[in-house]
C-alpha cells in the first residue's frame, strides 16, 4: 500500500513541478532527522496535547517541512515537535513536504527561523470568544490551549479593540526634515490641549473626509503635491489651535 501511495505521489509531484516548490513524500517519522538546535520550544502540557491530537486524528494535520541532505537523510527544518509527536503517537507513515532544490546552510537556517518567526499572533479577544464558544470538553482538550493561556484569557475584557476587526487604509506622506519638525510640534501641542479628552479611533468615513479636505486644499490653493497640501492643512490647524486656546482663556 505504501509503495502504491509513493507512486501516486511521484506522479503528482511531476504535475506540480512548476507550481509547487516542494515534493510530497511518505516517510517513517522515526527515520527523519531532527534539528540539533531549535529555538522553537513547546511546553510539556502543549506537547502532550499535540500527541493526543495526533493519536485521535490518526496522522498529522499539517505537514513538516524537510530538506534532503546529500547523504540522503531527511532533515526536518520545520515541524520538529510534530515529528516527535508522530513518533510518540506510534505513527508508521506520515506525509512531509521536501524542499525541491538544493539549499546552502545559510538558506536552510533562514527557512528554519522564518517558519518559527512568521507564525502570527493570537488576537486574545477573538481567541477568548472562540474558546468560550466551544461547549464540548473533548473539543477544548483538542484545541490544545495550555493552562497558563486559559488563565490569561479569563482576564480579557471584550471591550478591547481587535486589530483584525478594523478596516483601515494607509496614507503615506514624505516630508523634508524642517517640515516634519513643524508637524511634530503641532501634534505635541494638540496632545497638550486635549490631554484630558478620550481619543477614539476614527471610522473609515473619517479617512474619506480627510482626503476630501486634502483635495479641496489642493484645488483652492493650487497645490499639486499631496504632502504640500497636508502641510497647508497643518498650517490651518495651527490657526484653529490658536483659536481654541483663546476661547479657553476667555472662559477661564
Amino acid at each position: 500500500m505504501a509503495e502504491e501511495i509513493r507512486e501516486v505521489l511521484n506522479l503528482l509531484n511531476e504535475k506540480l513541478t512548476d507550481l509547487f516548490p516542494y515534493r510530497l513524500e511518505l516517510v517513517n517519522p522515526g527515520e527523519l532527522h531532527l534539528l540539533d538546535k531549535n529555538a522553537r520550544y513547546m511546553k510539556a502540557e502543549q506537547f502532550q496535547a499535540l500527541v493526543e491530537n495526533v493519536k485521535k486524528d490518526g496522522n498529522l494535520s499539517s505537514l513538516p517541512l524537510c530538506y534532503r541532505e546529500k547523504s540522503g537523510k531527511l532533515l526536518v527544518l520545520s515541524g520538529n515537535h510534530r515529528t516527535m509527536a508522530a513518533r510518540q503517537a506510534g505513527l508508521e507513515q506520515i506525509l512531509v513536504m521536501v524542499v525541491a532544490d538544493e539549499k546552502t546552510d545559510d538558506e536552510k537556517l533562514g527557512i528554519q527561523l522564518s517558519h518559527n518567526a512568521i507564525c502570527g499572533q493570537d488576537d486574545l479577544v477573538i481567541l477568548k470568544e472562540l474558546w468560550e464558544s466551544i461547549e464540548s470538553v473533548q473539543a477544548r482538550l483538542y484545541a490544545g490551549l495550555d493552562s497558563d493561556t486559559v488563565k490569561a484569557l479569563e482576564g480579557i475584557k471584550f471591550a478591547a479593540i481587535s486589530e483584525q476587526r478594523l478596516q483601515y487604509k494607509l496614507a503615506n506622506f514624505v516630508f523634508l526634515p524642517e517640515e516634519i519638525e513643524s508637524l511634530d510640534e503641532l501634534l505635541k501641542a494638540i496632545a497638550v490641549v486635549f490631554a484630558a479628552d478620550v481619543v477614539y479611533l476614527a471610522s473609515l468615513s473619517t479617512y474619506d473626509a480627510f482626503f476630501k479636505i486634502i483635495v479641496e486644499i489642493k484645488k483652492r490653493c493650487q497645490i499639486k503635491n499631496s504632502a504640500a497640501a497636508f502641510l497647508k492643512l497643518v498650517e490651518l490647524a495651527w490657526i484653529g489651535l490658536e483659536q481654541v486656546k483663546k476661547q479657553e482663556a476667555a472662559t477661564a
